[in-house]
């Protein structure tokens, strides 16, 4: 993308803005337009993986730059285009002509149809965010989030909501093809979408102003053209939830089950249930306490059924502990997880935000070392956040967590030389205003 485009964009945008607000009555057309930029600075001791005695800890800071445009016209059309710009502070040069990086990208471009009064189509590069994010979200925590490349079509009516997706992905840059490629097909998912195709549906019924139960059905297609016996494996999980409040109680259950092939071809029988229950002790103190699990396979496993369940592209940092020890793109050895969790927030005032996370993490199953069989137990990590208001449109979050490892654990992770203490400290700011708004 010619990155000189944007400011240009922005400057006639601007400059426009006051004749587009004039007189907005009666007027059908919307458009809006935000920006948000967020640094992060990071001091890694031990985040995602344990550093063995003699590794280096790491302290960086890397940025989200986005911007995101949308117009409207009536409810019958809505378009949005959310461009953005991720790096880490030092990777440009003082003198850039181009990004040497690769980090400008499209977050999201789609446009979002209506078909009827029940009915919507959106077609395009787009979020999908389901129920709590466990098996799909956004995964807003990472400076890139994540997209899909999909078609959706949602219908809604009274208190149900009905929504599919499909999508059917190539990749021809990997076979020195391009777009203009006339015959055959090919897809790997080396630097591209995981997998081929997918097919969605979600259902959501809407019990009371507080609560609802929701069923997902997902198939992913997975295949790599680049093995000589490329053959296509269908993943299917299944899926139901209900998440509720009443008064000062709330609580959740979540249960999904996967079968079919994973990417490798191997069988999968899999599952996964979480539960919470929470009180508001006071107005601004919040307790909750809850178990996660799923299921694994023995590390000395011998036979060709996978039991360890994969949580697809959830927002995986939102429950398994803030240091990405699990299901953050590194293997603890596919054991699964029995995640038990204490969580407390408090809103100590209207600008500032506390909160404390305890987690105890065991192994989903049996963990052995040649012959040797090791506890399940795998440590216990504590999360403390703040999260502060500056003013309208700005904000400064932070946070510091520390993990006391064992070594089942570090034999999971290769990590057999770290210490038992590990620990990560994080800081934030967010500017994210909107910089435009007009009817005409």
């Amino acid at each position: 993308m010619k990155t000189y485009y944007l400011p240009l964009l922005s400057i006639f945008l601007l400059s426009h803005s006051q004749i587009l607000a004039q007189d907005s009555s009666n007027k059908d057309n919307t458009f809006d337009m935000s920006l948000q930029i967020r640094p992060r600075t990071e001091y890694r001791n031990g985040a995602y993986t344990p550093l063995n005695q003699g590794e280096q800890n790491a302290f960086l800071t890397h940025n989200r730059t986005r911007l995101s445009m949308n117009y409207s016209n009536k409810d019958l059309l809505k378009v949005k285009f959310s461009v953005q710009n991720i790096n880490i502070w030092g990777q440009a040069n003082q003198v850039q002509i181009v990004d040497p990086t690769g980090g400008m990208s499209i977050y999201e471009a789609y446009a979002d149809l209506k078909l009827s009064e029940n009915l919507r189509t959106k077609v395009g590069r787009q979020a999908i965010v389901l129920d709590d994010e466990r098996i799909f979200g956004g995964l807003d925590w990472h400076p890139a989030g994540r997209s899909h490349d999909a078609l959706a079509i949602e219908w809604n009516k009274n208190n149900t909501n009905i929504i599919t997706y499909a999508a059917f992905n190539q990749n021809y840059k990997n076979n020195k093809l391009n777009i203009n490629n006339p015959i055959g097909q090919f897809f790997t998912p080396t630097d591209a979408q995981p997998y081929q195709h997918l097919q969605l549906i979600h259902f959501k019924h809407q019990l009371s102003k507080t609560s609802y139960f929701s069923i997902l059905l997902n198939n992913l297609g997975y295949r790599n053209d680049l093995l000589p016996d490329s053959k296509t494996h269908n993943l299917q999980t299944f899926g139901m939830n209900y998440f509720g409040k009443k008064n000062a109680w709330n609580g959740h259950f979540s249960s999904y089950y996967q079968m079919g092939k994973n990417a490798q071809g191997t069988k999968k029988s899999a599952y996964l249930l979480s539960g919470s229950l929470g009180y508001q002790v006071a107005k601004p103190l919040n307790i909750s306490i809850g178990a996660d699990y799923l299921s694994g396979d023995d590390t000395n496993k011998t036979d060709n059924i996978s039991n360890s369940f994969d949580p697809l592209y959830g927002t995986h940092h939102k429950f398994y502990g803030f240091m990405d020890y699990f299901y953050v793109g590194n293997a603890h050895k596919n054991v699964g997880l029995l995640d038990t969790h204490v969580k407390l927030s408090a809103k100590v005032s209207p600008s500032l935000n506390l909160g404390l996370n305890t987690h105890l993490f065991y192994s989903g199953t049996n963990i052995y070392n040649n012959d040797k069989k090791l506890s399940s137990y795998l440590g216990n990590e504590w999360d403390f956040t703040f999260g502060y208001n500056v003013m309208p449109n700005v904000s400064v979050v932070g946070g510091y967590s520390f993990f006391l490892n064992t070594e089942p654990l570090r034999f999971l992770k290769n990590k057999n030389t770290a210490n038992s203490y590990q620990d990560w400290f994080w800081v934030s700011l967010n500017v994210n205003p909107q910089i435009l708004k007009a009817k005409f």
